[in-house]
């Protein structure tokens, strides 16, 4: 008796304590109380580290915003300018020469708050103002000057300064409802000169928090109840054009309302900062080159034209280092960068309150879970479950929660399971005597997540068998890669084939299709399997038309990576084949070593349609079965009623030609088109069949120029077959079957 009251004791304490830690870690940047603030850190200190720790895991590293350009003061421009700071005649040489390359914003992370000691005469300040002046000239243009809030009145201004009434945010706010009080400091301001050239002025000072490190952004500042944007938000609203809307509720919430979403902010007017990276996510020059180029150099005006420009420094002792989450000496421009990613692509957190319903949800399952699971005192299946429950939180927070945007207060959820684990086990001196050894055979034998669980509920080891349903079968392969593994190193070869099937295979993942296996540069996979899916065609097609689109931006990528990769990758492409139909799954092979993978007719046919592209100059080709099953998302053309190599009944096929909601208007009139052609040349009318192919051939051109001359495409095998035909008419009994004589 004594012992289950000391078990259940100890229960209740640990999820009290580890309940009451997630509460104080939502809570307490809001409290303004430093003293209980203090005292409720400890939440935050390990909430706000785990956090880092996960968000890191996620970021993209290749991810990069050519939007927003640094131009560095740094050492090298120190030595060029000769002395610093640097004199204003530089910053006026500066924004010349990024009006001439077409720069839209400029952001100063420098402060301009006392004159120019300049010799009599110079008006080295005035000739700043006019080079400002002259910046906004052209409409859109903006340059923002930066200045500090401060909740220390003594050193703020006595009255507003008038230039900030044109700046005040769009605000509604609920009866006698504020955000912090803060004031203006005066030692930062821009001088006044400065201030009647019609520059934007935004703050720029940011908290950290208790533990030193700037995690969160102040996105307004409230100055005398009125509210104005924070360097960032200015920058954005400069941009965009998009002034945005606060609303402010009550005490701790507060809405941000942009074209680009909805930012919660908390007392602060702050939000915690989703990041993209450092010094890697951002191009950056230094300022001595932008100095020196030519007014026309082209190279200047495709980094610069119509972007925003941030000037601050990161010359070694002159600016001022951050540590950040992601890196612990980061200069503070790439502290406003990251936010202004973040609300230009609208990359904000979920709602407070729906993020807390999902770390309680967590707390309660899991602690729920594993004490649910203790209670068959099995030791070996308490080990596994804590460590399936503490990774598979973590790895749903990191990998979907956290790029999603919630904010989960995970640490304290996991440190609950583990502790209640650990508190059982320690009252528990006995093992559990029951088999579990086929969990170690369904490890051994799959790799699918689902067919784990799917044999973990089962309780039973897999085998061989399969089971017969409606389902998609999808066939890709890289055209022409033979000829790759002649023109680069089996080293080079390796790398390109994992860029390039990292980037589909998570494509196929989240569009939950199965991978069935690699063969070399061929995706072999199927929807609708393990796991039933109603819309297996519909997420079929839109795969190939991901993964097609993907194939375009690796492209590019390739070829902006100049002599790394030869003119064959450049111009890589890729065919895709689908269909659907009865198709069997299971596992296939033998007794101890087996696959789960598909078979039937249906399978084979999407093969052959994969193959068959290559006949028509195409790139994805699908059966009239799928496209019937795909309702009114993408935009088709019928291409051909053909008798495939192996097959002797004729199938309709169609080309996806992408999506019907954004399709340009020449593919819409090429779908059209090629339609009316075809059903003339399927009546056998093949002078007025011929007539519309011509014109569909311009389409083709214009859909796909750089094949022009290089490859066949549709619109030119009927003119070849009207042209054939003309001369020879077919047999009475002609069906318009056309049978494919290789694959």
């Amino acid at each position: 008796m004594l012992s289950k009251i000391i078990k259940y004791l100890g229960l209740v304490l640990i999820i009290s304590f580890c309940a009451a830690s997630v509460l104080f870690s939502i809570m307490q940047r809001d409290i303004e109380d430093p003293r209980i603030r203090s005292k409720l850190s400890y939440a935050s200190f390990f909430e706000d580290r785990f956090y880092d720790f996960r968000m890191k895991q996620s970021l993209n590293k290749k991810q990069e915003d050519k939007r927003l350009i640094l131009v560095a003061i740094d050492d090298k421009s120190i030595k060029h300018v000769g002395k610093w700071p640097f004199p204003r005649t530089v910053y006026t040489t500066l924004m010349n020469q990024l009006k001439s390359f077409g720069t839209k914003v400029i952001a100063y992370d420098v402060f301009f708050s006392e004159e120019s000691l300049a010799c009599p005469g110079d008006f080295t300040d005035q000739k700043m103002a006019e080079a400002i002046i002259d910046f906004q000239t052209i409409p859109g243009n903006k340059v923002i000057l930066p200045y500090s809030l401060t909740s220390d009145p003594s050193s703020s201004f006595q009255e507003m300064p008038d230039v900030m009434y044109n700046f005040i945010l769009d605000t509604k706010q609920a009866q006698g409802v504020n955000l912090q009080a803060l004031y203006m400091e005066s030692s930062n301001f821009p001088i006044p000169l400065f201030n009647e050239t019609d520059a934007s002025i935004a703050h720029i000072e940011a908290e950290s928090d208790i533990d030193g490190i700037f995690r969160h952004y102040p996105l307004v500042g409230n100055v005398e109840t009125l509210y104005f944007p924070s360097f960032a938000l200015s920058i954005y609203q400069n941009y965009t054009g998009d002034s945005g809307l606060l609303e402010i509720l009550s005490e701790g919430l507060s809405i941000l309302k942009l074209q680009s979403g909805s930012i919660d902010l908390n007392y602060k007017g702050e939000t915690k900062v989703r990041w993209i990276g450092g010094q890697n996510s951002f191009p950056g020059i230094s300022l001595s080159d932008v100095l020196i180029a030519s007014p026309d150099d082209p190279r200047m005006k495709e980094i610069f034209n119509n972007n925003i420009v941030f000037i601050g420094s990161t010359a070694y002792g002159a600016h001022d280092l951050r540590h950040t989450p992601i890196d612990n000496q980061m200069p503070g421009v790439y502290f406003h960068m990251n936010m202004v990613n973040m609300l230009l692509e609208g990359r904000f957190f979920k709602p407070y309150e729906e993020s807390t319903k999902i770390s309680w949800i967590i707390l309660i399952a899991g602690t729920l879970l594993i004490l649910f699971i203790q209670f068959f005192e099995n030791p070996l299946l308490d080990l596994f479950s804590v460590v399936a429950i503490t990774g598979g939180f973590y790895f749903l927070d990191t990998y979907y929660l956290l790029p999603m945007g919630y904010e989960i207060k995970l640490f304290f959820c996991l440190l609950s399971v583990f502790l209640c684990y650990s508190w059982n086990t320690f009252l528990h001196f006995y093992l559990a005597n029951k088999d579990k050894k086929f969990l170690k055979e369904a490890f051994g034998s799959y790799i699918s997540p689902e067919l784990i669980d799917q044999m973990y509920s089962q309780g039973e080891p897999p085998k061989l068998g399969g089971d017969s349903g409606i389902r998609t079968a999808y066939f890709t392969d890289i055209q022409s890669f033979s000829t790759f593994s002649e023109k680069l190193s089996a080293t080079k070869l390796v790398e390109l084939l994992n860029e390039y099937l990292s980037v589909m295979t998570d494509i196929l993942l989240e569009e939950q299709g199965t991978l069935d296996k690699y063969e070399g540069d061929a995706i072999i996979a199927f929807f609708g399997a393990p796991m039933p899916l109603e819309d297996h065609a519909v997420r079929a097609c839109m795969t190939a038309h991901r993964m097609q689109e993907a194939l375009g931006e690796l492209r590019a990528k390739w070829t902006s990576e100049g002599d790394k990769w030869p003119q064959i990758v450049h111009e890589m492409r890729m065919r895709i084949g689908i269909n659907s139909g009865e198709i069997v799954t299971g596992n296939m092979g033998s007794k101890l070593r087996m696959n789960y993978t598909m078979m039937g007719d249906a399978v084979n046919l999407a093969a052959r349609l994969e193959e068959s592209a290559k006949q028509y100059g195409i790139f994805t080709q699908v059966t009239k079965e799928t496209v019937e099953m795909t309702g009114d998302l993408f935009l088709w053309r019928e291409l051909d009623k053909v008798r495939v190599v192996g097959k002797s009944v004729p199938v309709i096929s169609y080309e996806l030609l992408g999506l019907k909601e954004t399709a340009p208007d020449y593919l819409k009139e090429l779908s059209e088109k090629f339609a009316k052609a075809l059903e003339l040349y399927k009546s056998q009318q093949f002078q007025e069949a011929l007539s519309l192919f011509k014109e569909t051939l311009d389409l083709e051109y214009k859909r796909l120029p750089e094949l022009k001359g290089k490859k066949t495409n549709p619109s030119e095998i009927y003119i070849e077959r009207c042209e054939a035909y003309i001369a020879n008419p077919p047999e009475e009994d002609w069906d318009g079957v056309w049978t494919l004589t290789a694959k």
